[in-house]
């Protein structure tokens, strides 16, 4: 991998990705489950810490923020270029398409993951901390489900980018029919969630359950992350690969 090219693009892509009207949707979604735990540490009785934190994590955070800030990275990272038509300029130079793909789906994961990695712990330790009988490690185990979820949604969302100019309808409705529907409905569906994986991480790294559905066993969920990440990106550098400088005109 020649490194100017690939630093460059790496940021041309940050530039990219933390424009104004992104960076401030983005904020407000990080920041929204720190707030509403505060919401509700000063409110609340907390009777059931555990359960109203393993609840509020797992609704808002795994089923919401965890969803929509990976779709808003990752159709952003490449799908812009490809949507305005500025990508034939980065066609027209003697990069590989591999590379391009690749340092598009880095800074999208990358950027994913800092946000949510502190608002995911912030939220739980919020929820959990100082209460008699609170497991704070439910907070630290959402959390790496959370970082899990966030590579495998940003590498599907990276490659609906370039199979098509309307990935983020398309990547809304998976989030809503795929994980909010047909995941919990069918039973053989919950092999390719990434919802499923991400509670399943959750709940080997918190120790307990964190879900009213038992999540995928952890040894299925890991490797199951694995191999959709690594076909969605394949996906994307094939797909890119495919390309001819004149169809981004």
């Amino acid at each position: 991998m020649s490194r100017r090219p690939f630093w460059a693009i790496v940021n041309v892509t940050v530039r990219s990705l933390l424009s104004r009207r992104r960076s401030l949707l983005v904020l407000l979604f990080v920041v929204l489950p720190v707030l509403l735990a505060v919401f509700a540490r000063a409110v609340g009785t907390m009777e059931d810490p555990n359960g109203i934190a393993t609840v509020f994590l797992e609704t808002l955070v795994v089923v919401v923020v965890l969803p929509l800030v990976a779709l808003l990275f990752g159709t952003g990272a490449l799908g812009t270029e490809i949507d305005d038509g500025t990508i034939v300029y980065l066609l027209a130079k003697p990069v590989p398409r591999w590379e391009i793909v690749i340092a598009k789906l880095l800074v999208a994961e990358v950027a994913t993951v800092v946000l949510l990695i502190p608002s995911t712990l912030v939220a739980g330790t919020v929820l959990l901390s100082g209460i008699p009988g609170a497991e704070v490690g439910i907070a630290w185990g959402f959390t790496a489900g959370v970082a899990v979820g966030a590579v495998v949604y940003v590498a599907i969302f990276v490659a609906m980018s370039v199979l098509t100019t309307r990935a983020l309808v398309l990547g809304l409705a998976y989030i809503l029919i795929w994980e909010g529907f047909l995941a919990s409905l069918f039973a053989g569906t919950k092999n390719l969630s990434v919802r499923e994986y991400t509670l399943s991480v959750a709940q080997a790294v918190a120790g307990r359950d964190v879900s009213e559905a038992a999540p995928l066993a952890v040894g299925l969920a890991v490797p199951l992350a694995v191999v959709v990440t690594v076909v969605a990106v394949i996906i994307a550098i094939r797909r890119l690969g495919s390309f001819e400088v004149k169809e981004a005109g």
